[in-house]
């Protein structure tokens, strides 16, 4: 559900939900804002980080979905890009990430931070702009979370707006 939710706000279907689901989830979104939602989506992955090499990290790009402010999808949120590679995994594909990459737990400085989930939306590409804001939103940093909260409101407006035109 809370992938729906994400995926609604960003403009896209999510053919996994149910029509009743899809039904339920826009009566929340009418009246959440952006804390709530992301105090509500909050369980939808789980988040560990990892020590990876420079030579490994372009490795561990192909093997995820992209997410957050890494990359391309820094600017935006308006961010500078850092070299923190972030993204989703499925929990059967993690164990593979880890050993093709050599990635270490626990090892400092964090390059890799990954979102670990049993329900991932099949795709390609970085994940939707929602679920980045998410992300980003659930962020330790201040100036991420900010982005993320922001971003999240500008898209519950929108899809708002969109709402009360149909």
């Amino acid at each position: 559900m809370a992938f729906g939710a994400l995926y609604m706000l960003s403009g896209l279907d999510a053919p996994w939900l149910g029509r009743q689901q899809r039904y339920r989830l826009r009566g929340y979104l009418r009246q959440m804002d952006a804390e709530n939602l992301t105090r509500l989506a909050r369980r939808r992955a789980t988040t560990v980080e990892y020590w990876c090499r420079d030579s490994n990290l372009a490795k561990v790009e192909t093997l995820i979905r992209p997410s957050a402010a890494t990359g391309a999808l820094a600017a935006s949120f308006q961010l500078t890009a850092t070299d923190v590679v972030e993204g989703y995994v499925t929990a059967d594909a993690l164990n593979d990430a880890i050993r093709q990459c050599r990635l270490k737990q626990g090892a400092t400085p964090v390059r890799v931070r990954l979102h670990v989930t049993d329900g991932l939306p099949a795709g390609e590409g970085p994940m939707p702009l929602g679920v980045c804001a998410a992300d980003l939103a659930e962020s330790n940093d201040p100036r991420e979370r900010r982005a993320g909260l922001e971003t999240l409101q500008q898209l519950i407006d929108e899809y708002h707006r969109k709402e009360h035109q149909a």
